[in-house]
């Protein structure tokens, strides 16, 4: 996976939050909730599992660790494994890191700039409204004891964002599915195990300093 669509794609995943029980089963009002409660709440970390189909390419690609989150903007990625793959994603609000200890490397871009280009990333962070941005579906009808599957379609043309779907607990109202595809037919699938909501960290835990000899590269794209 290129690391811009690995950056496009990990702004999907800042929608881990609880959805109250009680509204009513219109994925609109899902939707709501989601949006409610993700203003509401400050953290969260999550164990999870990616699944990536690059066709281009021609191969599937796998992976899994740890993800963090703190309002609005600040996150923290740590891809455990396989070894070949480990590496760490970190916001502070203001930067992103990308670091690649295999490559020795470290990329660096403008938040800003993400925000901007990238729709989904500005609707988890707080300044997107899926009423505006996106139009909503049931994927199947819901049934008693199954889980809600909500697709999310951007209004306006999307090149790294085709159509975003959601997977939601019936229970525990918490997100355990994120399916993503781009205008390129790649595909992401993400699984959340061990959810836990309003974790304390503090605002160190997302900054980052590259190890000595590592290069760092910085985004110059307009």
């Amino acid at each position: 996976m290129t690391r811009k669509i690995l950056l496009a794609s990990l702004a999907l995943l800042l929608c881990l939050w609880s959805i109250p029980a009680g509204a009513e089963v219109t994925p609109e009002a899902v939707m709501t909730r989601v949006q409610t409660q993700y203003d509401k709440a400050g953290g969260f970390q999550a164990r999870f599992r990616q699944e990536s189909l690059l066709k281009a390419a021609g191969r599937t690609d796998s992976a899994a660790g740890w993800m963090y989150f703190m309002k609005p903007c600040r996150m923290r990625w740590q891809y455990e494994t396989p070894p070949t793959q480990k590496k760490e994603i970190v916001s502070d609000g203001r930067l992103v890191w990308m670091y690649m200890p295999a490559d020795g490397m470290v990329m660096v871009y403008k938040l800003d700039k993400v925000l901007r280009s990238d729709l989904v990333m500005r609707f988890f962070s707080g300044m997107g409204q899926f009423q505006k941005d996106f139009n909503v579906s049931w994927q199947r009808p819901p049934r008693e004891g199954t889980a809600f599957v909500i697709n999310l379609y951007p209004k306006k043309e999307q090149a790294e964002l085709k159509r975003l779907t959601l997977t939601i607990n019936p229970n525990t109202y918490l997100v355990e599915r994120l399916e993503f595809t781009n205008a390129l037919g790649e595909e992401s699938r993400f699984d959340f195990t061990q959810v836990k909501l309003e974790v304390p960290m503090g605002r160190e835990f997302f900054s980052f300093s590259p190890p000595p000899g590592v290069q760092v590269v910085r985004d110059t794209g307009s």
